[in-house]
């Protein structure tokens, strides 16, 4: 879960002049590429499709990463902190 988190957001990074230590990760970049399509008259160059191309095949990779950590790493946390009598997360599933 660490590992995952770690590549979907930097959160080494405290000011905007930190992205040259730490880099932005894949939540940073796909807002960026959101944020420079944002306008009064939005428009979608094709530097911005290739770029939305290559995020959605790391976003591929992430999700099914994702969704590893929620049907096995989860449950298998829960039984633990079950068996500790602590409890248990909650989570809603994907339908």
């Amino acid at each position: 879960m660490k590992n995952w988190d770690e590549l979907m957001v930097q959160r080494k990074s405290k000011s905007y002049d930190d992205t040259g230590n730490y880099p932005n990760k894949f939540t940073s970049e796909y807002l960026f590429l959101i944020n420079q399509t944002e306008s009064g008259i939005p428009r979608i160059t094709e530097p911005s499709r290739v770029r939305l191309a290559e995020l959605s095949v790391q976003w591929e990779v992430l999700s099914a990463t994702a969704d590893e950590i929620i049907e096995t790493d989860i449950p298998a946390y829960n039984k633990q902190l079950w068996e500790a009598g602590i409890g248990a997360v909650r989570m809603k599933l994907k339908q």
